[in-house]
């Protein structure tokens, strides 16, 4: 008999199985290659239906998350490219906070330039200076150039040279992309000045200088100053 779940009352129902199958996924109660509870097993101890069911698995399917097997689902291996795609979505931000993250990818913005300095080519370096004069631009327009700045950040991954690498930095700024808009917002507020182009102008001059410790240090006080101002939102949000 399955074990009866917490019934489901909020939320469009497919989405929350989707939700809690990616959480026995992560938790690793289902592993890689394992057949799920059939479908009457699972809707009785969610207290869902078959048809609720049957589209949370289609969901899954399509993500590439599950596969079908005579009819049955089946928890996939994945490759890492994979994982990494459907990492942000199995995310549990209830779970992990915004600031925890931020402290992940400060780790790796340092590893990142330190590695970039060494592999970056010409046309990386091209590329990031057109990133930086965009953000300029747009910046005097409206004051808000948070693409540009993360297709700095990325365009460094990407020059490091190893994909891997750059596939958990994309996960982590994913899970970020609400937070690093926060982040200008939360700066206007409190009246902090907007730094960000001197900022990764300056960083770019260094890795063209191939100044590894100049770069880092740069890095590590672009990255203090963004965390700070996300900790006046969201740290006040976590003592609540």
């Amino acid at each position: 008999m399955a074990t009866k779940e917490r019934p489901i009352k909020k939320g469009k129902l497919s989405e929350v199985v989707v939700e809690r199958l990616n959480a026995k996924i992560r938790s690793g109660e289902l592993k890689a290659g394992e057949k799920l509870p059939t479908e009457r097993a699972m809707a009785e101890s969610m207290g869902v239906s078959r048809t609720v069911i049957r589209e949370a698995i289609r969901i899954m399917v399509d993500k590439n998350v599950l596969e079908l097997k005579n009819g049955c689902g089946y928890v996939r291996q994945l490759s890492f490219d994979e994982i990494m795609e459907n990492m942000s979505e199995m995310f549990d931000l209830d779970e992990v906070s915004i600031l925890e993250i931020m402290e992940v990818r400060m780790v790796l913005e340092n590893y990142i330039v330190k590695k970039a300095v060494k592999n970056i080519t010409g046309e990386q370096i091209e590329e990031l200076q057109k990133e930086i004069d965009k953000m300029a631009q747009i910046m005097n327009e409206r004051d808000d150039a948070a693409e540009q700045e993360s297709a700095f950040h990325r365009g460094l991954a990407e020059a490091t040279g190893n994909s891997a690498l750059k596939s958990v930095y994309v996960l982590c700024e994913d899970l970020l992309r609400r937070a690093q808009r926060d982040s200008w917002r939360v700066a206007r507020a409190i009246g902090a000045p907007n730094t960000a182009v001197a900022d990764h102008q300056a960083i770019l001059d260094a890795i063209q200088e191939k100044s590894e410790n100049r770069a880092e240090l740069l890095m590590q006080a672009h990255m203090d100053y963004a965390y700070q101002n996300l900790k006046h939102l969201y740290g006040k949000e976590e003592k609540k």
